[in-house]
């Protein structure tokens, strides 16, 4: 049913004058009741996350704190843009601790604080035993995969029809429990000039770690490393060459199914050193997401005497790679360069299939650096609901915002 937005004032602040809008919405809690034709003619102007293939894996092996609402956007009933929601219950275990973190690099003592207030609340109301935040967007991908319009369409106009949309979906949540927060995430600067609408409906924007991103100016690895500066070439050749005894696996779907024991367990050793957790990934996601996707879904084993390692997954999209999930057994880590080697890997792959970009994602962005990787900043918006909100907000705010780093540059001066 088209949901009409013909006053998008109501959440603004009062001295705003009130718009008539053409604008209305259908919202849907399944892939398999989407309009596929309209939300496929808009897919096709954002991102490629957005694609019912992908979201169907998502929503089949889906996190068990998590569910799932969609919407697509009409002008004067002509689908112009689409959105994907994930709904999120989460407790003071989505933080970290330097219990759970080796390096003081994960640390942040605002962890502490916000797994100390969390956990106090929870003991105060074990009937809502987690917060729940509704995210327009995709805990599991950097960058802008929740909101797609076409581009004829009013940015700023559409901005005020996903409000709408939030405002609906927040209004139909309450009859499972309160939303906590509203989070919409990852913002490049580029989409900065409209997004900043969401700031008229009392929305926060703050900074997260950037998506580290390579982009790709050169037709061989050996090319590649012919264009750093001779401290990074000597440096990448060592990390090589430690890593010659590691043999690579291209796994199929049977072969994920085989070692799922032991993928969960090399997932779960990366995992649990995020310092904050949205989500944990279920046991099939790995093979479902191959049996969807193909030859556009690559997982590769690292094996070092017969014995499985690590793992590396990638999108393969129209002109670009994406780094997904990795394993690791940390213990081979050092010997091997195993993180490292993985990372160059990741190199190799995109100019092989000759992608424009290299999609290495967030964290340890200094070492991402070292490879050439140059940093996207990401802006997010977020807009508490309750009176734990504005109590959590703040610290929450603070605990994702991005850490210091050093940014390195591999590649030679250029003279001009």
């Amino acid at each position: 049913m088209l949901i009409s937005c013909p006053i998008v004032s109501n959440k603004k602040k009062s001295s705003l004058p009130k718009k008539e809008s053409d604008f209305s919405f259908e919202v849907f809690e399944s892939v398999s009741t989407i309009n596929k034709k309209d939300w496929n003619s808009i897919v096709g102007h954002g991102s490629e996350f957005l694609r019912i293939s992908f979201l169907s894996v998502l929503e089949d092996q889906h996190p068990e704190n998590m569910r799932f609402h969609y919407s697509i956007i009409y002008d004067k009933k002509k689908p112009v843009a689409i959105a994907y929601f994930q709904v999120i219950d989460f407790s003071s275990d989505s933080f970290g601790s330097n219990q759970d973190q080796n390096e003081s690099d994960f640390y942040c003592i605002v962890a502490d604080y916000l797994k100390k207030h969390l956990t106090n609340h929870l003991l105060r109301h074990a009937d809502k035993s987690n917060i729940r935040i509704m995210v327009c967007g995709n805990a599991c991908v950097s960058g802008e995969h929740g909101f797609t319009c076409i581009p004829e369409t009013n940015k700023t106009e559409a901005i005020d029809a996903l409000s709408d949309v939030i405002y609906h979906l927040s209004s139909k949540e309450k009859l499972r429990g309160q939303i906590s927060a509203v989070l919409i995430k990852d913002f490049y600067s580029s989409s900065l000039s409209f997004t900043k609408e969401f700031e008229a409906y009392k929305y926060h924007d703050f900074l997260v770690e950037p998506n580290m991103v390579l982009t790709i100016q050169w037709n061989s690895f050996e090319e590649y490393m012919n264009a750093m500066s001779k401290k990074y070439r000597n440096r990448t050749k060592n990390i090589i060459k430690k890593g010659l005894n590691i043999e690579r696996k291209d796994f199929s779907v049977e072969d994920i199914k085989a070692n799922s024991k032991q993928i969960l367990q090399l997932y779960k050793n990366v995992h649990l050193k995020a310092k904050f957790r949205l989500a944990t990934l279920s046991t099939s996601y790995f093979a479902e997401m191959k049996n969807a996707l193909g030859d556009q879904f690559s997982f590769i084993g690292y094996y070092f005497e017969n014995e499985l390692i690590g793992f590396r997954t990638t999108f393969i999209l129209t002109n670009d790679i994406e780094a997904h999930f990795i394993g690791l057994d940390y213990s081979f880590n050092k010997e091997l360069d195993l993180y490292q080697n993985i990372l160059c890997d990741y190199v190799k792959d995109s100019l092989y299939k000759r992608a424009k970009h290299l999609f290495l994602g967030r964290t340890a962005s200094e070492i991402k650096s070292t490879f050439g990787a140059e940093a996207l900043e990401l802006t997010c918006y977020i807009r508490h609901r309750n009176p734990l909100s504005n109590r959590i907000i703040k610290p929450f705010v603070e605990y994702l915002k991005p850490s210091e780093w050093v940014p390195r540059n591999p590649f030679k001066e250029i003279s001009i």
